[in-house]
């Protein structure tokens, strides 16, 4: 059991970390979309952007070492819980730049959907790594 545990640490501190990065994206993000104008006109919308823009590409970074990690466990449950997490990851960020490119609403949907489908499997990873 000591050995199990020994070897999924870093898919534990990975997947904490990450789900922790997803959560902070999306609540930045959502305040972003309820309190911002798009295009913006003042300083405090573009730190609200700034900070969920910096919590979206940790976050992205942190999915794709997530997936590694996982792939590395050799347990086939990890690496399935991975491989969604930076998918659902990527989907938010084309999202992102679909919405930020149009101002078409319906992506920053697609994006906020993203990142609470991406909470799914980054959180299950905590829970298969126990």
């Amino acid at each position: 059991m000591t050995e199990n545990l020994t070897r999924n640490k870093p898919v534990l501190i990975a997947s904490s970390v990450e789900t922790l990065l997803l959560i902070g994206a999306f609540l930045a993000g959502t305040a972003t979309l309820l309190n911002d104008q798009f295009p913006l006109n003042q300083t405090w919308m573009a730190a609200l952007l700034s900070s969920h823009l910096s919590l979206a590409i940790l976050s992205g970074l942190g999915a794709v070492l997530l997936f590694a990690l996982t792939y590395l466990s050799d347990r086939k449950d990890l690496f399935y819980m991975g491989l969604a997490t930076v998918l659902a990851v990527g989907l938010a960020a084309a999202g992102g730049l679909a919405f930020y490119s149009t101002y078409n609403y319906d992506f920053s949907y697609l994006m906020a959907l993203s990142f609470v489908v991406a909470i799914i499997p980054s959180s299950g990873c905590i829970a298969l790594s126990i």
